[in-house]
């Protein structure tokens, strides 16, 4: 079996490695073509894979220049001949679109052309930036969808809201039928020091963020809501891990907003970016995990934080929302609301033990382990 994965975005995060590593495993071969924007050649060679199939390979493509960005139309053109000149399109059995606008279209092209089947995924990029602001090209986006074989979700909450107001009504039962959600999975390290401990709440309260600080993650309103807390007489202390990220555009004016909001305050910590291990080593140490983040696919932060027994504070409405019932974990707040920050993190507090009970009880290591994914997803490849 031979699959050509479409992947824009690979080498900005490993989620799509260790897919790609997992499904080696499972001896798929596999061609992953990266079309990159002029801004992001820096990813060229980052999370490079030892494949142990034959033939497998990862090609990059820098044929995009900087006005594709305002020509939909053309860009998708330029990836599919880039494809048609570097891939022996009758060896593919099998494209896996990683998004469902951009790599999703192109593999819509080659699957008329071609005859070979394809899936797309559907992400948070898809519904929150190219179905706003490009809403003339919704009925082609739909024919995307009626072509396609599977239909991939990485979050019900997605699956969920894209299947209600992004698909029109006359096409919904055809859609629905070929649509599955199928989570991300983490790396095997989080799993490998999964704890056991039955937490209880320090004091002072330990609040953690991992990520990086740019305005979408909604660090501010963290820091806002800390503070808050703070004039109620709460003892809170809040650690951000995650300044410099790798492979991440950064507003420095952001930053510098961050800085200026924890100076002088002890009980701000800003960490730079950390290594998998010293992450791991910094939430056993916490007691509740935040990150109130504008728009997230899925969120594997959530999940590796969930494997240290952390009460966990998301975004309501976005990925993590819907993997477990509200309340079982932690709770959603809406972005960009400081009240419901504070009183999420309050109902947290009371209701700490019952919380980190419930967390000891996930299977973690059954339900996001890339190997059982991976298998769910070689299972609509060979349905094809």
């Amino acid at each position: 079996m031979h699959i050509l994965h479409i992947a824009n975005s690979y080498g900005g995060t490993e989620v799509y490695k260790n897919l790609f590593t997992a499904l080696d495993r499972l001896g798929v071969r596999q061609t992953v073509f990266v079309p990159l924007n002029p801004n992001n050649h820096n990813r060229i060679g980052n999370h490079l894979i030892d494949f142990t199939v034959k033939d497998s390979q990862i090609i990059y493509s820098t044929a995009l220049k900087k006005h594709h960005r305002f020509f939909y139309s053309c860009k998708i053109n330029t990836i599919f001949h880039e494809i048609e000149k570097s891939v022996d399109l009758k060896e593919v059995d099998y494209i896996h679109a990683h998004t469902l606008c951009l790599d999703g279209a192109v593999a819509y092209k080659l699957s008329v052309k071609y005859g070979i089947s394809f899936g797309c995924a559907v992400r948070s990029t898809d519904v929150n930036t190219y179905y706003k602001k490009l809403p003339w090209k919704k009925r082609f986006f739909t024919k995307i969808l009626k072509k396609a074989n599977d239909v991939f979700f990485i979050s019900p909450i997605y699956r969920k809201f894209f299947l209600e107001h992004q698909v029109p009504p006359k096409y919904y039962s055809t859609i629905d039928k070929k649509s599955v959600f199928i989570p991300n999975g983490i790396d095997n390290l989080f799993f490998q020091h999964r704890s056991t401990v039955q937490k209880k709440l320090s004091s002072p309260i330990r609040l953690v963020y991992t990520s990086a600080f740019k305005k979408s993650k909604g660090l501010v309103e963290t820091i806002k809501a800390v503070n808050q807390l703070q004039e109620e007489g709460v003892n809170i202390v809040l650690k951000a891990i995650g300044k410099g990220l790798p492979g991440r555009v950064l507003d420095p004016n952001y930053i510098q907003k961050v800085e200026e909001m924890s100076e002088g305050k002890s009980w701000i910590e800003l960490c730079d970016f950390m290594g998998k291990e010293e992450v791991i080593n910094e939430l056993s140490k916490q007691d509740i995990f935040i990150l109130p983040s504008t728009s997230e696919t899925f969120g594997l932060v959530y999940i590796e934080a969930l494997t240290q027994n952390l009460p966990i504070i998301y975004t309501k409405g976005e990925g993590f929302d819907g993997i477990y019932p509200e309340g079982m974990v932690g709770y959603s707040t809406k972005f960009g609301d400081i009240d419901d920050i504070v009183n999420k993190l309050k109902l947290i507090i009371n209701r700490y033990n019952e919380l980190v009970y419930n967390i000891n009880q996930l299977v973690l290591n059954v339900d996001f382990d890339w190997n059982q994914i991976a298998k769910k997803y070689v299972s609509k490849y060979e349905q094809r």
